[in-house]
């Protein structure tokens, strides 16, 4: 059912001789009111809700697990699909000075083709891309089990999301409904290693989201040891294709650079100054979190000084802090490990 836009769902509901306002009616029971099951919806009539019930599913996803942070509270889920694959997503909490911030980091594919080297999904390789009800449903338990109501979404958990680009934009644009989840598109965030031609399609296309793009290294050939992207799509052909595309009415678009013991140097600092003579970008800052990859994490002093070598930049910094780093829910440790565990050793 949540694959349905709501022009698809209001096309469904004339088709069975119903009125339009069925359409509405439902997003408010699926996003806003967050149902559970057909059967709540008690403005429908028992037998429109009996046809509903035998014809579609309310959730496309199960929780299986639940992880707390005792550091943060931070809370990592993992979750089951209807085909018996895992996904993972975060809810984060950022206590700022203006108000609060509720995150949900989704999920967009089961595993991940890009290879990342210091990315936990990578292991997985690609299984299949996460279908437009997978994404959405991600919110709708998260919200269900902690009873919290996200006001941020981001697409940087488990996969690429401009390789699923078509289901990522469509419950992007479901989230922005008014009958949706209604969160403003200045507080949906999508994320992407650098697949250029989807870039191009997104500005193109006049997408009104946030856009994030992980950089990660200064120097092409030693970012392609550690990102494979940068072989097909180089990251000096982006930048050209920001400068000369990249709409000034936009918001700022998001550079993330994931922090190693052997990318911080002085030289890496100048090299990302004279990179980015753009000036609507914003540089997010985050030191590389554990796991299998055996990278180097900086000290926070190493992290500290490499921050204070970037401040004279003309463009905002964020230094990010890894949450849920004791779950294993923080920036590149998702890693659907219970698929690992029982899926993989199946075959």
């Amino acid at each position: 059912m949540k694959n349905y836009t709501l022009d698809d769902m209001s096309s469904f509901f004339r088709s069975i001789g119903e009125k339009d306002y069925r359409g509405r009616q439902i997003f408010n029971w699926l996003y806003e009111k967050n149902a559970g099951s057909f059967h709540e919806m008690t403005d429908f009539s028992k037998e429109l809700r009996g046809l509903l019930d035998e014809n579609f599913s309310v959730d496309a996803l199960h929780c299986v697990e639940r992880s707390v942070s005792s550091v943060d509270q931070t809370e990592k889920y993992l979750f089951k699909t209807h085909d018996g694959h895992y996904i993972e997503s975060v809810l984060i909490r950022n206590e700022g000075s203006d108000e609060a911030r509720l995150t949900i980091c989704l999920s967009t594919q089961v595993g991940c083709a890009m290879g990342c080297g210091f990315c936990e999904t990578a292991r997985l390789g690609f299984i299949r891309n996460l279908e437009a009800a997978e994404i959405l449903d991600q919110i709708c338990l998260v919200r269900r089990i902690s009873g919290q109501r996200n006001n941020n979404v981001v697409f940087m958990g488990m996969g690429e999301p401009f390789l699923n680009y078509d289901n990522v934009l469509k419950s992007a644009d479901i989230m922005n409904y008014t009958f949706g989840f209604h969160i403003s598109v200045r507080k949906i965030t999508i994320s992407t290693c650098g697949i250029r031609d989807a870039i191009e399609r997104f500005i193109d296309e006049g997408r009104p989201y946030n856009l994030a793009i992980s950089l990660n290294d200064t120097l092409s050939e030693k970012r392609r040891r550690i990102m494979p992207v940068e072989g097909r799509y180089p990251f000096a052909e982006i930048v050209r294709l920001l400068n000369d595309k990249f709409p000034a009415s936009r918001n700022r678009l998001t550079i993330v650079y994931v922090m190693r013991e052997d990318n911080i140097s002085s030289e890496d600092a100048r090299r990302l100054k004279k990179m980015f003579k753009y000036n609507r970008i914003k540089l997010n800052l985050i030191s590389l979190n554990e796991g299998s990859h055996g990278y180097g994490r900086p000290s926070d002093e190493e992290a500290a000084r490499f921050v204070k070598e970037l401040e004279i930049m003309n463009v905002p910094i964020t230094f990010r802090k890894s949450l849920g780093r004791d779950i294993s829910g923080a920036c590149g440790q998702l890693s659907g490990k219970r698929y690992a565990e029982e899926v993989i050793h199946s075959w």
